[in-house]
């Protein structure tokens, strides 16, 4: 959320059947990742964001949006981005911080250790929970899916499928080297993870 603006007071949408069971289980899965899961549920219902814990369910890899294209300009908007994302084959959740603006691509806890720092120029960074470093990262409620303020462009779907550290990585590197004109950024030789944490591994 923007430093200083008010809270949103966003009334949660009334869901029924499977979408109010397939909320409620990645409402759940995200909440691992609260100190307190009531002072969480308040937080989202307040103010529509709540503060989570990097490191626990997942770390997130933040960026602006620059390194996914050139033709990306703060002004993009969820279907853009969503689209963009879907053709590089990023599959996990992902949400947006539209003030900064960056995405935040959640990744499985413990990439922090491992992510490179070879993309800290173009403004890419791991917020993870290894210490000496706890990242805490305000994560929009579920139901945010569209400006103004966070919002998911990928949602959670409570199972804990992720993005492949190793395969973002790739993508953002080869882009970087103007991978766009058609190089396959699982081949860029050179520029890997050195190991690929395991869904669930814990700082």
């Amino acid at each position: 959320m923007k430093p200083g603006s008010p809270a949103r007071l966003v009334p949660m949408p009334v869901l029924r059947g499977e979408d109010r069971e397939r909320r409620a289980v990645a409402e759940a899965w995200l909440s691992q990742a609260a100190t307190s899961r009531e002072a969480a549920g308040m937080e989202w219902t307040e103010q529509g964001v709540a503060l989570l814990t990097a490191g626990i369910v997942w770390d997130a890899v933040r960026l602006p949006y620059a390194p996914l294209g050139a033709d990306l300009d703060r002004d993009a908007d969820p279907d853009q981005l969503h689209r963009r994302l879907d053709e590089l084959r990023v599959t996990g959740p992902v949400f947006c911080d539209p003030y900064r603006p960056h995405l935040y691509v959640l990744v499985p806890p413990g990439t922090d250790r491992e992510w490179p720092r070879t993309l800290a120029p173009a403004g890419v960074e791991c917020l993870g929970g290894t210490r000496p470093y706890i990242h805490h990262v305000g994560v929009p409620r579920l139901d945010l899916i569209s400006p103004p303020g966070p919002y998911w462009v990928t949602l959670p779907d409570g199972t804990g499928h992720l993005t492949d550290p190793q395969h973002l990585f790739q993508v953002l590197r080869a882009r970087g080297r103007g991978g766009e004109a058609g190089r396959d950024p699982e081949r860029t030789a050179g520029d890997h993870m050195s190991c690929r944490p395991r869904l669930g591994e814990r700082p």
